[in-house]
């Protein structure tokens, strides 16, 4: 393959599951959208929540695939690592662009340049351990995720460039998988931050908080802070601690469920603040969604969150206590003192974060692994040079 000649319209991207509209899904279309020119791959399909303007192309198939695939846990692990290895589809074009972990199963011809996309790093098996150790059968789970690691690090090392979509989870990268600093690069994921508006609804009299409602999103503690305070709070999303956090909910707590694209904007826009307390986050799309509103953020001092956060000019930062007391302090400080940008410089600091920004910064990194992955050797062009002036001869070294 002669790399230099690689049509960057003609890009394989292939994703490692669609599952649940989540972030990483939406990341992954963005890529098909990137690299216009053929289908997405992806390990298992689920067209109930595809866009209408993406095609895609299932990699995993046969029956006892797709069962393990729809049953999940352990089963759906070895359904991957086994489907993605060969991956027929993939090899046949000259550069590939991954999103996820379990494609980096797959191995690929010598020549094939492949930029492989990283959401996180498997987190109960590096940052979030300390969950398994203090789970169910804490000490057979160790066992168990040692084992995938072991089993997982090999994979580690055979991308040309990694990007990962925030510097902690570069941080994560280095330190959990060995991969060397120099072989990645950081692009944050596509935030459509022009459908957001500080004019889609007046600011009202609420604070809110929008995420899925599961044990690392730590809404719970948002709960606590909020009771008995003479402010009202509203819980967008839906997820498996819904019912739990109904039960210790107090009166100025009104839980809106999963809310559509429309009612999200003007959730966003009419708040007083967004308040995000997730556990050191990869990234965050809905604190910057927030800010595209011209929403000021109330945000955990972990992860990407703290960089999201300018303190007194987009928001302010509170340390993580699970009684709430922390994010109690905050909203009052920020009912005290506001913030010193308005909602426009607000919405313009989350430019950064825009869907355009993750299109130039992928067009650089492919183009730039491309060039890198050059195979040409070094006497090449002097031969080449010879065959069409065979006047000139050799030159001896």
């Amino acid at each position: 393959m002669d790399t230099k000649q690689t049509d960057l319209d003609q890009v394989a991207v292939a994703h490692w599951g669609e599952h649940v509209n989540g972030g990483g899904d939406r990341v992954a279309w963005e890529l098909s959208r990137v690299f216009q020119g053929g289908p997405l791959f992806v390990g298992w399909q689920d067209k109930s929540i595809e866009p209408h303007d993406i095609e895609t192309q299932q990699l995993i198939n046969g029956r006892l695939s797709r069962w393990a695939l729809e049953r999940g846990g352990i089963a759906r692990m070895v359904a991957h690592m086994l489907g993605w290895q060969v991956a027929d589809p993939l090899r046949d074009y000259d550069v590939l662009v991954t999103s996820g972990n379990e494609p980096l199963f797959y191995v690929p011809p010598t020549e094939q340049v492949w930029v492989a996309y990283i959401h996180h790093t498997n987190r109960r098996q590096s940052d979030q351990i300390q969950e398994v150790e203090n789970g169910k059968f804490g000490p057979l789970m160790l066992l168990f995720y040692y084992a995938i690691r072991v089993a997982f690090d090999h994979n580690t090392h055979k991308p040309d460039v990694f990007l990962a979509n925030s510097e902690q989870v570069k941080r994560r990268m280095i330190r959990y998988w060995g991969v060397s600093e120099e072989k990645i690069d950081v692009v944050y994921p596509p935030v459509s931050t022009n459908a957001y508006s500080p004019h889609d609804a007046e600011t009202g009299d609420y604070y809110l908080t929008l995420s899925r409602l599961d044990w690392h999103k730590s809404v719970d503690d948002i709960l606590r802070a909020f009771d008995n305070l003479d402010e009202k709070l509203v819980v967008a999303g839906d997820g498996p601690e819904r019912d739990d956090l109904e039960r210790i909910a107090s009166e100025n707590v009104e839980f809106a469920g999963y809310v559509s694209e429309e009612k999200k904007k003007q959730l966003l826009a009419g708040a007083k603040a967004f308040i995000f307390n997730g556990q050191d986050e990869d990234f965050g799309i809905s604190p910057v969604e927030a800010l595209a509103a011209g929403t000021p953020l109330l945000g955990v001092e972990e992860g990407m969150t703290q960089y999201q956060v300018i303190e007194g000019k987009t928001g302010y930062t509170f340390e993580r206590e699970e009684s709430g007391r922390t994010i109690r302090r905050v909203v009052q400080q920020f009912e005290d003192n506001g913030v010193d940008w308005d909602t426009q410089k607000i919405a313009s600091f989350a430019d950064r974060f825009s869907v355009q920004a993750f299109h130039d910064r992928m067009h650089e990194a492919v183009a730039h692994a491309v060039e890198n992955a050059d195979l040409t050797p070094e006497w090449y062009s002097e031969v080449e040079n010879i065959s069409s002036n065979p006047e000139q001869g050799f030159t001896e070294n």
